[in-house]
């Protein structure tokens, strides 16, 4: 697991494709915390950029 600096703002992580799952990449730990450890997130694609934030329940 990657060390992250205390005040980064930034995480690229790899990403794995599997042919009958799809892609799958890791949450970084500091955006799992600050997201206050959700049990599911949501991806809106807005334009060019994709938000991460936690899911609605």
């Amino acid at each position: 697991m990657p060390k992250w600096t205390k005040d980064a703002k930034e995480f690229t992580v790899v990403v794995s494709y599997d042919g009958r799952r799809g892609a799958q990449a890791y949450i970084p730990k500091p955006v799992a915390m600050h997201l206050e450890n959700p049990e599911a997130i949501t991806y809106s694609i807005k334009g060019k950029r994709v938000e991460v934030s936690p899911a609605s329940s």
